[in-house]
């Protein structure tokens, strides 16, 4: 096995925008190996999926049981999860990653409805018929939740290009 560079070196390609997974297969290490160099050098990455994670809780209080049911790892939970990672920008996603998140946009554009989500059913998440008042949301904003601010809702919409013109 090969060992990391010098953590000045880590930290160069850290701010170039390498991926954990990237630095360790250059380097022929654990990706695991990488992230508790970078953390004893004091770098924090924010992970894209918190971030999404983050942002669904604006929105709905997500059930989640860590010995039974949960909503978050449902199909339609995953699609929008990775739609939001695609809109955020992150870097990690796989090539069949980005396929899915943009299959799921183009699902959304042509089906005209949006997902929703309802803690009290087994499934959780559902589609419905896009209204006037969803706007270019994706999501089915909940009556009893206040709006995010202005960068959350522009994740939250269709981009106006479909995602194999972008």
């Amino acid at each position: 096995m090969t060992a990391l560079p010098s953590d000045a070196e880590l930290v160069k390609l850290h701010t170039m925008g390498k991926s954990d997974l990237e630095i360790a297969e250059r380097y022929g290490v654990s990706k695991q190996a990488v992230n508790k160099r970078l953390l004893n050098a004091g770098i924090h990455r924010r992970d894209e999926i918190l971030d999404v994670n983050d942002i669904l809780r604006t929105m709905w209080d997500i059930k989640s049981n860590p010995t039974g049911t949960t909503h978050h790892s449902r199909y339609k939970a995953q699609r929008v999860k990775l739609w939001l990672r695609m809109r955020i920008g992150d870097k990690r996603l796989s090539a069949a990653q980005l396929v899915e998140a943009r299959k799921w946009e183009s699902r959304m554009r042509a089906s005209g409805e949006v997902l929703g989500y309802d803690p009290e059913t087994e499934e959780g998440w559902y589609y419905r018929p896009r209204t006037s008042a969803d706007g270019k949301l994706v999501v089915a904003w909940p009556a009893d939740r206040p709006r995010a601010d202005a960068q959350v809702m522009g994740l939250l919409e269709l981009p106006e290009e479909p995602p194999e013109e972008r």
